[in-house]
């Protein structure tokens, strides 16, 4: 049985109890376990479990609901939860569009909303720094959203039949083959020096780190590209982890990793990076592209993410760990342990600075994270994560 069938089955397909009694999933709000069924289907099963979606990823909201898991929770999910989910969701995963004209029954109902592309206030001021492709679907969702309150402010999405004119999408983190995310991205060129962020940094994990250097880099795993984050800065985490180099000292770890977590605070990392990442491997993505040669391509999604699938490298035959494409070690920054404050493990012209202790090595990948080669690169498929 694959991964994603384990995770399709411990995912259930029987309704909001998660299959077979899971009782870490029973304990879980509601609205976490339908963000979670959906970030699956959207990201990675839609085709296993016969839910039409195009090739940006988009499934239509009637098709949608009317998917196994969501109608079998008790009661079944309704275009109000979904809803509610796209907008509380902190990471922003989700992506809402309204196709076609609003139905001429609703316009003579009231005045409904535009669906002409809209300016925000920070666009409209000549201040909004977001990539051109944050900024349309931030627009298309709030179009969507808009259209949803003006409908159920007047009882009139049931009435209308305009269920099936919404349309939802993960906003990456894609594994499936069908979804070409590539359209949902922006480029990051040397063309555009201002779409090369300051700051690319990947989060992964203790049992993850022997098998990224030995593999000599970051690998997608089982999805379509690694994923990198654009904060903390470096010079800010080995600030507050106190030095370069930590002595093992048990009070200066924890100053460390109680200033640090300051940090990640103060950074409010939107997605890209999972919060519980122990080791943070930072990038130098300009030289990437430059020695590169535009090979190794770059992107950013709607939600802020960077992602790359990597360059070509020595095949490994194994296409489960990302096949022959790698981030290569050689346009590592450095890498920085921040969850105990050992600070500095690694760094450009240096290599190995310091060896993780075995009793870290020992702890292992947490699930659906992935362990050969790319640590937290994108593993997790059904995880729902990320």
């Amino acid at each position: 049985m694959s991964n994603s069938d384990r995770a399709g089955h411990r995912g259930g397909g029987r309704g909001g109890r998660a299959g077979g009694g899971n009782r870490r999933h029973d304990s879980q709000p509601r609205s976490v376990l339908v963000s979670k069924a959906l970030s699956r289907l959207l990201r990675h099963a839609a085709v296993q479990e016969r839910i039409p979606i195009d090739t940006h990823g988009y499934v239509r909201m009637d098709h949608l609901l009317a998917w196994q898991k969501l109608r079998s929770m008790k009661p079944p999910v309704t275009f109000d939860e979904v809803v509610e989910v796209v907008q509380s969701n902190e990471k922003k995963r989700f992506a809402l569009k309204f196709v076609g004209a609003v139905k001429a029954e609703v316009a003579e109902r009231g005045d409904a909303p535009t669906t002409t592309p809209m300016q925000t206030q920070t666009e409209e001021e000549g201040v909004d720094d977001r990539s051109a492709a944050e900024k349309v679907a931030e627009s298309e969702t709030q179009r969507a959203l808009s259209l949803y309150e003006f409908l159920k402010a007047d009882d009139m999405l049931d009435e209308t039949k305009v269920i099936n004119d919404f349309f939802i999408r993960a906003t990456q983190g894609h594994s499936m083959k069908d979804v070409e995310a590539e359209n949902l991205l922006t480029p990051i060129t040397l063309d555009d020096p201002t779409s090369i962020p300051d700051t690319v940094v990947h989060g992964t994990f203790y049992g993850a780190w022997d098998a990224i250097l030995a593999s000599g880099g970051l690998k997608k795993m089982n999805r379509n590209h690694v994923h990198f984050a654009t904060g903390p800065k470096l010079e800010d985490v080995l600030q507050r982890i106190g030095g370069r180099e930590q002595d093992g000292n048990t009070d200066t770890a924890k100053k460390a990793t109680t200033g640090l977590g300051q940090v990640l605070g103060e950074n409010k990392v939107i997605s890209g990076m999972r919060s519980d990442a122990q080791i943070l491997v930072y990038i130098d993505m300009r030289r990437a592209l430059e020695e590169t040669k535009g090979q190794m391509k770059w992107w950013r999604s709607e939600n802020g993410v960077v992602l790359t699938d990597g360059i070509a490298g020595q095949h490994t035959g194994d296409e489960e760990d990302g096949g022959d494409k790698i981030v290569p070690t050689k346009f590592f920054k450095a890498a920085v342990e921040v969850k105990e404050g050992l600070g500095l493990l690694w760094e450009h012209g240096r290599g190995v600075v310091q060896v993780l202790p075995e009793r870290l090595k020992a702890r292992g990948v947490p699930r659906g994270k992935g362990g050969r080669g790319g640590g937290g690169g994108g593993g997790g498929r059904g995880r729902g994560r990320g």
